[in-house]
């Protein structure tokens, strides 16, 4: 599935929902977020990207694509979400350098850790197309 395609956002809230592991762990979070992938000509990533959901109570209730107004909108490079997302750089760690730049709440967003990490678990077992040069990190997926 292409990265960040409907059919790819689908596929990340249907296996969020049934994983009980992530749904544990992001009880009683109540947020929404908006994810700005920006887009890196000099590596054949030609647009940006823009992507968002909401949790209620552990759960994704909504995923689309497009901006809309959220607790929270995370914005960096396509290179750095791609990194954060292989677990080559830590989601927190990249928050901390200022590669990942958040408006809202960063204590609230911190509190968050956990199920965040779990999400990200959850994504590398969706088989993913990457754009560019970094289609080199392509993921087969594994049932999740």
């Amino acid at each position: 599935m292409e990265f960040c395609s409907s059919e790819y956002l689908q596929e990340a809230k249907k296996r969020t929902n049934l994983d009980e592991k992530y749904l544990e762990l992001a009880k009683d979070e109540y947020a929404s977020y908006t994810f700005v992938i920006r887009a890196e000509h000099e590596k054949g990533v030609e647009m940006d990207l823009v992507i968002g959901y909401t949790v209620d109570d552990g759960r994704i209730t909504d995923i689309w694509l497009g901006e809309r107004k959220t607790d929270f909108t995370i914005t960096g490079k396509y290179e750095v979400w791609i990194n954060v997302l292989l677990g080559k750089l830590g989601a927190t760690k990249a928050l901390m350098m200022r590669k990942l730049k958040v408006k809202g709440n960063l204590l609230k967003l911190m509190k968050y850790t956990k199920p965040t990490l779990r999400w990200l678990e959850i994504l590398r077992s969706i088989p993913t197309e990457f754009h560019g040069e970094y289609s080199k990190y392509n993921i087969t997926g594994a049932e999740g």
